[in-house]
Formats: structure tokens, C-alpha cells, sequence
């Protein structure tokens, strides 16, 4: 998970009386230092989920405004580049891409499972019992009930 921002992030109230796009927004954030260190690492999957509103449903337009300004539609853009990865131009792309990486989402999976199981933060000492869940998740293709096995399975679970 991305850290916490720092406490001497600037706002962006210079555009409190903008009508941007979430695009817009984000890369105005990014032109500060130390907020663009973390925004182009998260950025980028948020942009090719943008699709999606916020109850999941399929979208390929937005709209802002109202309230005193005046509103404005666009077509959502859903392209951009993994950090340190290739590009995508659209959801697909980027879920295709993501599935190519099947042993890292594998492990990143397994880590936010077991900070969820074990009710604590995921540290250094849950490294091998990350390794056990992933090794055994493989071995039945990353069926998420094998995940769900291992875990509860183990001694960490077994003694929370």
C-alpha cells in the first residue's frame, strides 16, 4: 500500500474554482515534488480503472460541476504506463498485463490477506508464511479458496 501522505502536503486549493478532469487533478498534484514521488506509482492503475464509477458500473463518460460552476462531461481516458512497465491504452490492456504477472499479484494478494487474517500490519517476519500460502496457491492454478486454505491452515492464523 501507497504510505501515508506527508503533513507538509500542499492542497491544491489554486483550483478549488476549477472544473478539471480526475486526469486534470491528479497531474496538477503531481507537479509537487513530493507528492508526484508516490502519485506515478498509483496513479497509473487508477486511470485505467477509471471506467468504473464507484458502485463498479461501466462508464466512458464523467462529469463535474454544479454548485455554483459550470458543469462540464468528458470522456474518460483510461490509458497510461505502469511505473518502471509498459503502457496501456485502455482497462483491458492494463488487466492483461496485470494477469501476465501472475506470480506478482500472487504475492501481493497473499500479503493483503494476511494483514486481513492476522489483523495487523504485514511485516518482514510474515515473509515465509507469505512464501507457504503463495507456493501452495500455485499448485492449484491461484485458486483463491487455496489462499484462503493455506492461511487458515497455519500456525500464525491458528495462534492470532
Amino acid at each position: 500500500p501507497p504510505p501515508p501522505a506527508p503533513p507538509n502536503v500542499p492542497q491544491l486549493s489554486r483550483l478549488a474554482d476549477q472544473v478539471l478532469t480526475t486526469r486534470q487533478r491528479l497531474l496538477a498534484h503531481q507537479e509537487q515534488a513530493q507528492c508526484a514521488s508516490c502519485h506515478r506509482k498509483i496513479d497509473p492503475i487508477g486511470f485505467g480503472l477509471e471506467n468504473f464509477n464507484a458502485a463498479g458500473k461501466w462508464r466512458t463518460t464523467d462529469h463535474a460541476g454544479g454548485k455554483g460552476k459550470s458543469g462540464k462531461t468528458w470522456t474518460i481516458d483510461p490509458s497510461g504506463a505502469l511505473y518502471k512497465g509498459p503502457a496501456f491504452s485502455d482497462y483491458h490492456q492494463l488487466r492483461d498485463l496485470i494477469a501476465e504477472r501472475e506470480e506478482d499479484f500472487a504475492r501481493g494478494f497473499t500479503e493483503h490477506l494476511i494483514q486481513y487474517a492476522l489483523g495487523r500490519a504485514y511485516g518482514f517476519t510474515d515473509e515465509d508464511l507469505a512464501d507457504a500460502v503463495v507456493r501452495s496457491a500455485k499448485r492449484s492454478e491461484y485458486a483463491v479458496s487455496e489462499f484462503v486454505h493455506a492461511l487458515v491452515q497455519s500456525q500464525a492464523f491458528r495462534t492470532k
